[in-house]
């Protein structure tokens, strides 16, 4: 299957999603997340500056002057991968406590992109089981992620340890929390869609430069202070679009699964 849109150009999407953010029919559904970011934010990055000013202070003290300037080498390196981490912590956390609310912008955004802009009311028990819907689903790709991100996480404090290997630490985490945003972000209308998670991997994986370009794309914006408030929810909005466009059954030609 040909792929219309260039991995290059995955941030468009999520630069259309925030142009969304405020369209009559989700935006009462992106305030509420926006809130609970704040918090998640606060929090997030007061214990990442806490944990990586006591670990640099503490290497800094028990190597000898003249090995100085390899202790700021592995510095910039472990900066870089907390930074990592920290996107990939805060995207998770948020998007757990999220899920409910961007389950449901997901499937306004799915009848806009599909044509369906005069979409008749919902009643609160339809909204609700969207949400409780969201939130299982949210913790089964919790499930598979974890323990492949521990996994991940011990390998590259391993390799950051290791003279020249360790160049290699951030790219291997940022790699796995791309894939991983990536196909979190499109787990959300897939499962509007009735299309499995073993399904979604399966299609991020038929066009993995595309799926790891958005995951990239989805990490950057996690990781711009203040801005990563807005862009969550607009990254939601983006990965719905690429998912229609790129991934979903009417791209595939084949019923849900």
């Amino acid at each position: 299957m040909a792929t219309k849109l260039s991995p290059l150009a995955t941030p468009s999407v999520i630069i259309e999603g925030f142009k969304l953010l405020w369209h009559r029919r989700i935006r009462w559904l992106v305030i509420i997340p926006i809130i609970i970011n704040i918090v998640m934010f606060s929090a997030a990055t007061w214990l990442a500056g806490l944990w990586l000013s006591d670990w640099l202070n503490g290497l800094m003290a028990s190597v000898p002057e003249w090995l100085e300037w390899l202790v700021w080498v592995i510095w910039l390196l472990f900066a870089l991968l907390t930074l990592v981490v920290y996107a990939f912590t805060f995207t998770l956390l948020a998007n757990l406590v999220g899920s409910p609310f961007y389950g449901i912008i997901a499937e306004r955004i799915i009848s806009l992109e599909r044509g369906d802009s005069e979409q008749s009311p919902q009643t609160l028990a339809t909204l609700l089981n969207i949400a409780k819907d969201s939130f299982l689903r949210e913790l089964q790709i919790l499930a598979y992620l974890l323990p492949r991100t521990i996994a991940i996480l011990l390998l590259t404090l391993i390799i950051s340890f290791m003279p020249v290997i360790n160049i290699f630490a951030p790219i291997i985490a940022g790699t796995w929390a791309a894939w991983a945003l990536s196909v979190q972000y499109f787990d959300y209308p897939a499962d509007i869609d009735q299309v499995g998670f073993r399904e979604v991997r399966q299609r991020a994986g038929a066009q993995r430069w595309l799926s790891l370009s958005f995951g990239l794309s989805a990490l950057g914006a996690a990781a711009i202070p203040i801005f990563n408030l807005l862009l969550l929810p607009a990254t939601v909005i983006g990965g719905t679009l690429l998912w229609c466009r790129e991934y979903s059954d009417q791209e595939y030609g084949n019923g849900a699964s």
